[in-house]
């Protein structure tokens, strides 16, 4: 199983809606960003998932993640592991829809019928996006979307919950470039070591950039 070497979080004080563009420097790490460069060439669309049920889905996430600037990849892969592509799905702790949404994040992202499948990705989107201002680390984003944002202020990292941490490594494993089904995800038992030290720059265009490389 392959995953990036490195995961960069485009943070912007005004996120657009256009196309999201990827590019690998020279050091072989893939830089997602969504302001093109001479350099940059338009991200080839995420690849629908092969069922039907999924692909009847895909231009509503398509819709959703290029509103809100999050990656259609990720949003993907968190329905994936969310309800499998169910839009009725309804989980013991009453969380609803394609992304499983609680009742108060419902309310809080202006989502009237959960099970609505285009009202539930874009109300997931906005949360999603919404996590990726909070926190500069994707783990740390996937935590708090799974746990809530409080339980990982509260423990200063991705809380010491199983079910978390299962979380956040089978959706890392398939936003990887070459993604793995869920299956292989599971399989995977070793943690992932990852530098929790996150480093902040501004390129020439005015681009804030958070790595966890210096």
């Amino acid at each position: 199983m392959r995953f990036l070497p490195l995961f960069i979080l485009l943070l912007t004080s005004s996120v657009s809606a256009g196309s999201i563009y990827s590019y690998v420097d020279e050091n072989g790490v893939r830089v997602w960003s969504n302001v093109g460069t001479k350099r940059v060439s338009p991200k080839a669309p995420v690849s629908a998932p092969k069922s039907d049920r999924a692909a009847n889905f895909y231009p509503m996430i398509r819709e959703s993640a290029s509103k809100y600037g999050v990656d259609e990849g990720l949003v993907q892969a968190i329905i994936k592991v969310e309800s499998n592509y169910d839009p009725t799905a309804v989980s013991v702790k009453d969380c609803k829809g394609l992304m499983q949404l609680h009742p108060d994040t419902a309310r809080r992202f202006g989502v009237s019928n959960v099970f609505d499948p285009a009202e539930n990705i874009e109300g997931g989107v906005r949360f999603l996006n919404h996590l990726m201002k909070s926190f500069d680390d994707l783990d740390l984003v996937l935590a708090a979307y799974n746990a809530g944002e409080n339980a990982v202020k509260r423990y200063d990292g991705i809380p010491p919950y199983s079910e978390t941490k299962q979380y956040v490594q089978k959706v890392r494993s398939i936003v990887g470039e070459d993604p793995p089904s869920l299956k292989e995800a599971e399989e995977e038992a070793e943690p992932i070591r990852r530098n929790r030290r996150v480093f902040r720059s501004v390129d020439a265009d005015g681009k804030v950039l958070f790595t966890n490389m210096p």
